[in-house]
């Protein structure tokens, strides 16, 4: 505001006293300036450090690889579905474990139960191999779920696409975990 003062008769605005009254409060507004450009780096930087990003993607991990290999479950909480019932032959090479058989009238359905690897649904989950192989992966900075063996993402691609499910991207929950883990590890950051 400017400052009114008397000259003789006459009451004058004096803009340059006024600015130079404020000067204190321009150098402030520039050290706080300052403050909020370096707590805009802080954050950045937390939000991109690889303890926060490794932390959430390993919290959401620890249920959704449970959901996909044991809980048979796709990115939306229902069942991949169920192994066919259509009879077929698996020589006994081609078996996973032998079942002293090679025709199975109930399908694929019977063989998995033989094994004893059909828990009623489907799962990815046969040798273990792909779960084994599924994991936090490192590229470029930037870090996901993945494989590092291209065979078994290439069969996760086709088992996807053969059940027409999306099997591997997050559920609700996941999401939520990973935005929740992560935002607590970046305000320990800060």
């Amino acid at each position: 505001m400017l400052q009114v003062q008397e000259h003789g008769n006459d009451k004058i605005f004096n803009p340059l006293e006024s600015w130079q009254k404020n000067q204190v409060n321009v150098k402030d507004a520039g050290a706080v300036a300052k403050e909020i450009l370096d707590l805009i780096q802080r954050i950045n930087k937390a939000i991109h450090s690889e303890k926060a990003m490794r932390t959430a993607l390993t919290s959401v991990m620890a249920i959704h690889k449970p959901r996909i290999f044991e809980g048979g479950q796709d990115s939306n909480k229902g069942r991949i579905g169920t192994y066919s019932t259509t009879p077929i032959s698996i020589s006994k090479g081609r078996q996973a474990r032998s079942t002293g058989k090679t025709f199975f009238k109930g399908g694929y359905d019977e063989y998995k139960r033989l094994i004893g690897k059909n828990p009623g649904y489907k799962n990815y989950r046969n040798t273990d191999q792909m779960q084994m192989d599924y994991q936090i992966i490192e590229s470029g900075g930037t870090f996901a779920f993945g494989f590092s063996n291209k065979e078994n993402f290439n069969k996760s691609q086709w088992l996807q696409d053969q059940d027409d499910k999306d099997v591997f991207d997050l559920a609700q929950n996941e999401l939520d975990l990973l935005g929740d883990v992560h935002k607590s590890e970046v305000e320990k950051l800060l």
